[in-house]
């Protein structure tokens, strides 16, 4: 098994930890060369194996692979490329993780990102970051039609979709899902995601797909060019509605890079924490 270790521009990470996991033992890990290759050889009755490569001031990636149970001479040798993303300046911000739909249905609900709650009278928030709608036509338990559209109150304000695994959840993936900058460009004003489920049709399922991630930037402020004076950049982590959310607290700043021992909203529970940065 050959790891490959590269950073974002293409180089050779030389002296990053490379570890492989096989299921009959322990790890085999070990260094990097001056070409950021580390290579294991094993026999055992693995049919699956583990990957992970990190080195201080970068961000850890991790990988599985399928051999499967029969020889295949281009399955049983791989070489497998892993990018790690440099650690640049992990900042503090507004972070929090959120599970379950806006509390009324069929009326626009206000979230303040900073505050971490529903804006009054429905919780504690006091200005609307981001305003979701749930619409729900049902009929029966089972037979339902439910539409969530997440919409924002400024001119400006705005969300675009990026697409990365997660890292606790799945096979490939670097510890920071995101880019370490917010895009310029490329927001949309709303997103909609729906939920079905009918009698003899079964479910059909239009969100919570945990590939899914996005970022948003809010709180905009245009001059009467509509040009932006002012705006705070975010990201989030998962699809709606569980998630986890980012918000960046300084304007016009689009580092994404969380630091996972400032989180600016205080008195979470284990469940509202979050642990990727």
């Amino acid at each position: 098994m050959t790891l490959k270790v590269l950073d974002q521009a293409g180089q050779p990470v030389e002296g990053a930890k490379a570890r492989v996991y096989y299921l009959m033992t322990n790890e085999i890990a070990g260094l990097t060369d001056a070409n950021g290759v580390f290579t294991a050889s094993h026999h055992d009755g693995s049919e699956n194996l583990a990957f992970q490569a990190d080195k201080t001031g970068y961000y850890p990636f991790q990988i599985s692979y399928h051999m499967g149970r029969n020889y295949k001479s281009d399955k049983w040798n791989p070489t497998q490329i892993v990018v790690l993303k440099q650690i640049i300046k992990p900042i503090p911000m507004y972070a929090k993780h959120i599970e379950g739909g806006p509390p009324v249905f069929n009326e626009p609900a206000g979230f303040d990102l900073t505050i971490g709650d529903w804006v009054a009278p429905l919780g504690r928030g006091q200005s609307a970051d981001v305003i979701f709608t749930g619409s729900l036509d049902q009929k029966a338990k089972d037979d339902f039609d439910y539409k969530l559209t997440i919409s924002f109150p400024n001119p400006g304000d705005g969300i675009q979709v990026f697409s990365a695994p997660a890292y606790y959840l799945h096979s490939v993936g670097s510890k920071l899902r995101s880019d370490e900058y917010a895009p310029l460009v490329g927001y949309e004003t709303q997103v909609v995601r729906t939920l079905s489920r009918h009698p003899g049709l079964g479910t059909t399922e239009g969100m919570n797909n945990p590939e899914r991630n996005y970022y948003f930037r809010v709180r905009t402020k245009l001059d009467t060019s509509g040009n932006i004076v002012s705006t705070h950049y975010g990201k989030i982590y998962g699809d709606f509605m569980q998630f986890s959310y980012y918000l960046n607290p300084t304007p016009n700043d689009r580092g994404l890079e969380f630091n996972l021992k400032d989180n600016l909203i205080t008195n979470l529970n284990d469940r509202e924490g979050v642990n990727a940065p």
